[in-house]
């Protein structure tokens, strides 16, 4: 699995409509990725323990995984060894970790 960070309100839309690229400057507060690219992306880690530090600030943070097969297009970024897609993923790829410490599927969130 790969992993990614949100807050509860976004998650919500994630459920709707799945994971969608977005620009750096789009839900982060940076003007490129560390890359230096401009391009639409999403960013993953291999460890959900990783992402929880890349979580909004505002909101309650919500963890999501998503299987590496979610999508052909994930790439690895050899400088900080994220992981990330410039194709959307959709909700049916993915979960949420509940309060439980238990993996569920993104539309069953409340």
């Amino acid at each position: 699995y790969y992993y990614h960070a949100t807050n509860l309100l976004r998650a919500f839309d994630i459920a709707d409509e799945g994971l969608k690229p977005h620009r750096p400057w789009e839900f982060t507060a940076q003007d490129a990725w560390p890359d230096g690219s401009k391009q639409k992306r999403i960013y993953f880690a291999p460890r959900a323990e990783i992402v929880w530090q890349f979580a909004p600030e505002e909101g309650d943070a919500v963890i999501l995984r998503v299987p590496v097969t979610a999508s052909r297009d994930f790439k690895h970024e050899k400088s900080t060894g994220a992981v990330y897609t410039r194709k959307p993923v959709e909700a049916c790829d993915i979960e949420f970790l509940g309060v439980d410490g238990e993996w569920y599927p993104i539309d069953e969130i409340e």
